[in-house]
């Protein structure tokens, strides 16, 4: 049966991700790496980096990878013929197609490009997934130059990688009246979850990598909020964050600013200052009927 509960919000903020769609054929030195394209030559060798050396690369934000199940990133630089620009492309093998895509999706506000199973391009960054593979490609130069040469290398990478995959199914239990679709994240870390909405203090959802959610942002006549809809394992687990949230209600933590509701192993919340009648209709089309 359908519940719904009154939560307790306390602020908000955002983090990133992206994808793209493409194919050209070109001889590979690696799978994902073409020798040369458009005038861009690769550089040197393929570097390769694991859970641990990841750090040494991009120190500060390795955890969004991990969060993701990275298994193994590689690294190729690409240089213009007869010039000292550089294209650098960075490949990362996640746990799933799922995991790729939720990378992806931590920051899609762009120009969408057709790169692998989805792209987007911004000031001389283009970041895609295809398969279980996250792509990042980017030049240190900008304008429509860059931007071509970019794409051209961003294609020809994607070609060599599997043109597989779906968005998790999860993703489409989102209403699509209201949403922004470039703010949709796939998640199953807190730490992911926290970086686009705060719905309280711990892991209150208890949200881990056996716990799929998604998040969105939602906007209506001047009006905002954020719904995330959870999948636990099963019912027993929704449940346990139902009783969480019930008695979080009665000891007076509660705010209207927060709507939570659960239909089998389903659980949503709904986060806004002003939800009114919306929140429950948003609750109501995530969660579907009775189970």
């Amino acid at each position: 049966m359908l519940q719904r509960w009154v939560w307790v919000v306390f602020s908000v903020f955002l983090l990133a991700g992206c994808g793209p769609t493409g194919q050209t054929e070109n001889e590979m030195t690696e799978p994902g790496f073409p020798n040369e394209v458009s005038g861009w030559r690769s550089v040197g060798e393929t570097q390769h980096f694991d859970t641990e050396s990841i750090y040494s690369y991009i120190d500060g934000h390795a955890e969004v990878y991990l969060a993701y199940g990275m298994k193994r990133c590689l690294s190729r630089r690409y240089a213009a013929v007869g010039g000292e620009d550089e294209i650098v492309v960075d490949l990362f093998e996640m746990a799933s197609p799922a995991d790729a895509f939720g990378v992806y999706s931590h920051d899609r506000a762009g120009e969408e490009v057709e790169v692998g199973r989805g792209g987007v391009y911004r000031h001389g960054w283009l970041s895609f997934w295809t398969g279980s593979w996250y792509g990042s490609v980017y030049a240190s130069g900008s304008g429509e130059s860059t931007r071509e040469a970019v794409l051209e290398v961003g294609r020809a990478v994607a070609a060599g990688l599997p043109n597989d995959g779906e968005a998790p199914d999860l993703v489409f239990s989102l209403p699509p009246d209201g949403l922004d679709p470039t703010s949709v994240c796939f998640l199953r870390s807190p730490q992911i979850l926290g970086a686009h909405i705060f719905v309280g203090s711990g892991n209150v959802l208890r949200i881990n990598p056996e716990v799929e959610a998604v998040v969105g942002r939602y906007a209506w006549d001047g009006s905002t909020a954020h719904l995330v809809v959870v999948r636990y394992p099963s019912v027993a687990a929704a449940e346990a964050v139902e009783r969480a949230a019930v008695d979080d209600a009665a000891s007076g933590v509660g705010s209207p600013e927060m709507v939570f509701g659960r239909n089998g192993s389903m659980v949503a919340v709904v986060v806004g200052s002003e939800t009114g009648g919306r929140g429950e209709e948003l609750l109501a089309a995530a969660l579907g009927g009775d189970e």
